[in-house]
């Protein structure tokens, strides 16, 4: 705010107690209805008016915050009504909850005399978009509910300033942590510099994700990044508008955060080998599983020297001691003999299942018969009994005529492996395949390359399982955010599901609702023409779902006892918090010192100068060159890198030097 607004400045020192409701008089205020309690409909938020000025406000500008009363506010005054609108969102991203400006009311000459800014839960829902029938998108969830907090000015005489004319500070919903406040609509809002560096960026093809996780290494982390993926693709949009248009074999267990991820999720454990992701062409190993999103999980990754049966016996044994012991319940794998081998050695209690894709491919490469491949599909994924899938396999073989083909026997002695008649009663967490893996290892891609050593591909693996976290954190916040449109007849358990389910575990168990009916047959009469029936509703008394009936792995509250141990002290994320609150002063610095050509010249040379001085105190540039020659090399060699086929010139040995004939 400018100096002018003192009122307001000095406002944001002042401290004491709380006050629910008070009007410019002190009296309590009456809501007026007609400001708009139903709202247009999700469909129409767009074109909502959204809260205009700071709209993620500096540290020290929410600590001044902290303290403000409704009488302070009641004392404010404000130069403008951006500045007003700036105040209000800086005030709601503190106490947890989004803004957005109402009514707008003019005088007989046109001239806006009054401002309204709300809470973005203001309002309710038009009954025409919970009533439309021809949807082709799933319902968003409610977040209207009629909330009643608002700030209200007016234009002062005389002076042209805006005066608070009243403030509610009662919210009839909760507010939002810390943690989920940068996912709310009015706190997300990309800068006209970090636009021009986003357009910048994508002029030379670098991806919108890979842009996002330059904003987040500049500002100290995912969660300090003011917007979403998704807003920078409407930013993308709105152009286009404008414009027309080894070391022998290491593995590297992922802090803490994973072995808590282990520690919940870790009953169902999938891995598959990847290659070509470092340079020296080493087969590296992910192992990973299913969160209660139904979401991809990173609880490791190891490089091994060679696939043998020794190499995955001892990354099992090191993923088994950094997991603190916890075995899994069943493992999931394409096959590979060595890995069965060494999960039977570690994982004796385990149930190995093997990948169905992989088993259907083989099928097709084997025996060549498009026949066989689909009846031994249906054999594998039917739910039938041991008897009937025994007649099925003899029909099958029969039919084919491949009772003497050795491959086919030695599928058939694997059947517990696959077959879903004698896996019943496992659990798997929904995973039949390595499809997982495979799009984990895709995923990996686009942030590991061949090129890559050992340590260039563990930091930037490290990378790529934050994004995931980072979806995770998203994922969350949608769980716990707004309530959703109720649309089967158990209203009452739909309801209950939606408090204990994440979203997309919600949104399975709402399918298998939709497919219950509420009746029970009292009579029945057979004829020779006809069975005949007789039916009557009946009343379930079943209201909510009991907490027997709901798999802690797939509820809100799976990760709810994770981190309640022992804080210390972590050094990289206290030098990511600086690191992220520096870039908003060199931000602040950059937008004025860019104005002029002498200016630019004069501050760059005088940051260059600093940081060369600071590079030099913290041993990061020497101040003599230094003498490698001498120098012998301690502890595990680098593996020797692999020759790959086709890959050129550049992985050739390098010929002897000799005489030039």
């Amino acid at each position: 705010m400018e100096a002018s607004s003192s009122v307001v400045q000095d406002a944001w020192l002042w401290s004491g107690s709380r006050k629910i409701l008070l009007t410019e008089e002190g009296d309590v205020g009456d809501v007026d209805m007609q400001d708009g309690m139903y709202d247009m409909g999700v469909e129409a938020d767009e074109a909502l008016v959204q809260v205009e000025g700071t709209a993620s406000g500096s540290p020290d500008q929410l600590i001044n915050l902290e303290g403000v009363t409704v009488d302070d506010v009641l004392q404010m005054e404000f130069n403008t009504p951006e500045e007003a609108s700036g105040f209000y969102n800086n005030y709601s991203r503190l106490k947890g909850f989004a803004s957005r400006q109402g009514k707008k009311i003019r005088n007989s000459i046109g001239h806006i005399v009054r401002y309204t800014f709300v809470c973005n839960r203001q309002g309710f829902r038009e009954k025409k978009w919970l009533e439309k029938m021809d949807r082709k998108r799933e319902h968003k969830v409610v977040t209207r509910c009629g909330c009643l907090a608002e700030m209200r000015i007016k234009k002062k005489d005389g002076t042209g300033n805006w005066y608070v004319s009243r403030f509610i500070d009662e919210h009839n919903h909760e507010m939002v942590s810390g943690k989920f406040v940068n996912y709310l609509r009015s706190h997300r809002k990309i800068s006209e510099v970090e636009i021009a560096q986003l357009t910048s960026m994508r002029g030379i093809g670098i991806s919108i994700p890979k842009i996002y996780e330059s904003f987040a290494a500049q500002l100290g982390g995912f969660n300090k990044v003011p917007f979403t993926k998704q807003d920078m693709y409407n930013e993308v949009r709105r152009q286009r508008e404008l414009q027309g248009g080894d070391v022998n074999a290491a593995i590297r267990f992922l802090e803490g955060v994973a072995r808590d991820d282990y520690a919940v999720f870790g009953d169902v454990l999938a891995f598959d080998a990847t290659y070509g992701r470092n340079k020296y062409n080493l087969p590296v190993v992910v192992f990973s599983g299913v969160n209660h999103h139904n979401q991809t999980c990173v609880f490791a990754t190891a490089m091994v020297s060679c696939e043998s049966q020794e190499s995955y016996i001892w990354v099992l044994q090191q993923f088994l001691d950094c997991m603190q012991g916890k075995s899994p319940i069943s493992v999931i794998t394409d096959g590979d003999p060595a890995m069965r081998i060494a999960i039977q050695s570690v994982f004796p209690q385990a149930h190995h299942r093997l990948c169905a894709w992989h088993l259907l491919r083989n099928a097709t490469q084997n025996i060549c018969d498009p026949r066989f491949t689909q009846l031994l599909k249906h054999c594998m994924l039917a739910d039938m009994e041991t008897e009937e899938f025994e007649m099925h396999w003899q029909s099958m073989v029969d039919e084919c005529g491949v009772v003497d083909v050795e491959w086919v026997k030695d599928l058939y002695r694997k059947k517990n492996s696959w077959a879903t008649a004698y896996i019943r009663g496992r659990f798997f967490a929904g995973i039949r395949t390595t499809s997982r893996c495979e799009s984990l290892h895709a995923k990996l891609g686009r942030f590991v390359e061949s090129r890559y050593g050992v340590l260039e591909f563990v930091t930037n693996f490290q990378r790529c399982v934050d994004f995931l976290r980072d979806n995770e954190d998203e994922l969350e916040f949608r769980s716990c955010y707004g309530t959703p449109v109720l649309q089967t007849e158990f209203m009452e358990l739909e309801k209950s599901g939606w408090s204990k389910f994440t979203r997309e575990m919600f949104w399975r168990f709402r399918e298998s609702l939709r497919r219950c009916v509420r009746v029970r047959i009292f009579e029945s009469k057979v004829t020779d023409q006809c069975h005949i029936y007789r039916i009557e509703k009946y009343r379930l008394d079943l209201c909510a779902l009991p907490d027997s009936l709901v798999l802690r792995r797939w509820a809100k509250i799976a990760k709810l006892t994770i981190g309640s141990g022992e804080e210390t002290t972590d050094h990289a994320a206290t030098y990511r918090s600086r690191l992220g609150a520096f870039s908003q002063i060199c931000k602040r610095l950059g937008r004025v010192a860019c104005m002029s050509d002498e200016d630019f010249k004069q501050y760059s040379k005088k940051l260059l100068s600093d940081a060369v001085v600071l590079e030099i105190k913290y041993g990061l540039r020497p101040t003599e060159p230094m003498v490698t020659s001498g120098l012998v090399r301690q502890g595990i060699k680098d593996p020797v890198r692999v020759r790959t086929k086709g890959t050129g010139r550049c992985s050739q040995a390098a010929p002897s030097v000799g005489k030039k004939r």
